[in-house]
C-alpha cells in the first residue's frame, strides 16, 4: 500500500535509526536504519494489518 505522507510520522531514534508510525494508529509502526527503510517497513506492516482485518471480516 502506498502511504500518503500525511498518514504517517517519522522520528529519529537515539541509536541513529528511524521510527515510522501511522498517525491514526500508533500501533502500526516500524523501524529502519534510514527514513526510507522505516517507511518501506511501515508500508509492509500496514499491508499485513489491512489483510488481517479482511480475514477477520470473512469469519464474522
Amino acid at each position: 500500500m502506498k502511504l500518503n505522507r500525511n498518514d504517517y510520522a517519522i522520528e529519529a531514534t537515539d541509536d541513529g535509526g528511524y521510527y515510522a508510525y501511522l498517525k491514526s494508529n500508533i500501533m502500526c509502526s516500524a523501524y529502519g536504519e534510514t527514513s526510507d527503510e522505516a517507511c518501506e517497513n511501515l508500508s509492509d506492516i500496514v499491508d499485513d494489518f489491512v489483510s488481517d482485518m479482511y480475514m477477520v471480516e470473512e469469519f464474522v
